[in-house]
């Protein structure tokens, strides 16, 4: 999956060895190491809201099927997508963390993981689906959703140990947070 040259962010953040020595870094390797942790962070919040806005199109069909949505599925799509129906069910009304909903520099990794599970042509041929197959694609969005949210928290354990070290030598006076430019 990687090729010799570089391995994928998220990889390096999961690694244990990127947090090693981090008492020995400077302030400035610190922070390049938790805008790493953000950028990775990013990426997979991402690929989550890929996966869960396909989620929400692939439910919003099987409704239809059933008599409980409108017949239109495209002219349902703003809604069907929106925050208020996608995407929010079972979660917290506010977030643990202060969400990031800008695109990832490298957006077309995390779009193809996605698309390897339901590419564009099979939402643009969803009408002609069986049912079954629709709620088989569900169950596969369904377990690389759980796998990226997996990933997400473990990136999000090393910006919080990143940050817990520069929060530490502030509080300590080893650095000082009024030389920040």
């Amino acid at each position: 999956m990687t090729d010799g040259r570089k391995r994928r962010l998220v990889e390096r953040l999961a690694d244990p060895e990127f947090l090693e020595g981090m008492s020995n870094r400077s302030m400035d390797e610190l922070r390049a190491m938790r805008e790493e942790a953000r950028e990775g962070e990013n990426e997979l919040s991402f690929e989550r809201r890929l996966c869960q806005a396909r989620v929400d199109i692939l439910s919003a069909e099987l409704d239809r099927r059933s008599g409980q949505g409108d017949d239109d599925l495209l002219a349902r799509l703003p809604s069907i997508l929106s925050s208020e129906m996608g995407g929010g069910r079972g979660e917290s009304p506010l977030p643990s963390r202060a969400p990031d909903f800008s695109i990832p520099r490298n957006a077309d990794v995390p779009r193809r993981r996605v698309e390897e599970v339901v590419g564009e042509q099979t939402l643009a041929r969803l009408g002609t689906l069986p049912s079954e197959e629709i709620k088989g694609i569900l169950g596969s969005l369904a377990e690389h959703e759980r796998e990226v949210s997996s990933k997400r928290k473990v990136v999000q354990e090393v910006m919080d140990k990143v940050q817990a070290e520069i929060v530490r030598r502030y509080v300590s006076g080893e650095a000082d947070p009024t030389s920040l430019s």
